[in-house]
């Protein structure tokens, strides 16, 4: 019985011919076998919300929850830039665009909710986050709970919308694709002798881990 894993990766939905092409020359993905083996090579921890008040110089990155209280473009030639001011119930901080400025203001409303992941920098006696991710606050994120999966890509995949997050979507089509249908590879005694978790499982929390405690279990 051939196993699903050995399928093109340009049949799975949302690759095509195309970017099929891509995926074999930059990254030798050339199956679903070899798409789902291409892990996260970190997870951005998106279980926390901060507060304006709580960012420090050291923080890697940081999740933040609060109102986009104004958007405009700063600067002239060179040093044109698109500068937002964020707000929560402690502070503000600012968001900064040096590319795709245009792109990025026809998708963003004042005086909405946004929660906005970053890292961020001290300038003078402020913080800032350059090219922040942002979405707007819903019922289904206000909590936030999840660790986000990056992936390694490269700027020829980058210039044809294939970034971490496109992987993860086609990693998540893919687990969806597969689903009840990954073979068990290890043997019973073994997985009852370790309280192993079974293959399927350990591939959906490989990329897309509950928690840090899953994920271990996973990687183990």
């Amino acid at each position: 019985m051939a196993s699903p894993f050995d399928s093109k990766i340009e049949f799975l939905k949302g690759v095509g011919p195309r970017k099929a092409e891509l995926l074999n020359k930059e990254l030798e993905v050339f199956t679903f076998g070899d798409l789902v083996q291409h892990y996260p090579f970190r997870y951005e921890d998106r279980t926390q919300f901060y507060k304006v008040r709580d960012i420090a110089d050291d923080m890697p990155h940081i999740q933040l929850r609060g109102v986009l209280r104004s958007i405009d473009n700063v600067g002239v030639g060179n040093k044109k830039r698109l500068v937002g001011i964020f707000a929560d119930d402690t502070g503000e901080v600012e968001l900064v665009w040096f590319k795709g400025g245009q792109w990025v203001a026809r998708r963003l409303q004042r005086g909405m909710e946004y929660i906005v992941f970053g890292k961020p920098a001290r300038y003078g006696r402020r913080f800032n986050i350059a090219h922040p991710e942002m979405e707007l606050l819903t019922n289904a994120n206000e909590k936030g709970g999840y660790l986000q999966p990056v992936y390694h890509t490269t700027e020829k995949l980058k210039a044809s919308f294939l970034e971490s997050k496109a992987i993860s979507k086609l990693q998540a089509a893919l687990l969806s694709t597969v689903k009840g249908r990954v073979a068990e590879t290890m043997p019973q005694a073994l997985i009852e002798q370790y309280s192993l978790m079974d293959k399927e499982s350990a591939l959906n929390q490989l990329h897309f881990p509950t928690n840090y405690e899953e994920l271990n279990k996973a990687r183990f």
